[in-house]
């Protein structure tokens, strides 16, 4: 998954956490295929969790956590998205435009169905 490239340091630490929840330090890393040494540091902040490893957790995510770890990354890219086009409000692309429609379309459908319109 590309996206995941672009992640935050926070995001790979709270992807972390999340797998930490309903595992040990150790079972997670050999989980992971990595050394239970790696988890302390990325759970501290020290370091980060490669492209790579991030790929794994989501492998070895059950559906719970994999829907908090999507989450979390669809939030870290939209942030990320926002920040550049508070900064940049002339930047123009098609997608850029595709990405706002479907945004729209979703606030449309929030509005109507706590109006108990859909």
């Amino acid at each position: 998954m590309r996206a995941i490239h672009n992640l935050s340091k926070d995001s790979r630490e709270r992807i972390v956490a999340i797998l930490l929840q309903k595992r040990s330090k150790s079972e997670l890393a050999k989980e992971l295929g990595i050394s239970p040494a790696s988890i302390v540091k990325f759970y501290k902040g020290k370091t980060h969790a490669s492209d790579i490893t991030i790929q794994r957790a989501l492998a070895i995510a059950d559906n719970e956590e994999k829907q908090d770890i999507l989450r979390l990354i669809i939030e870290d890219l939209a942030g990320s998205i926002l920040d550049i086009l508070s900064e940049y409000q002339d930047v123009d692309s098609e997608k850029l435009n595709l990405l706002k429609k479907v945004l729209e379309e979703r606030d449309k459908r929030k509005i109507l169905t706590s109006l108990d319109l859909i």
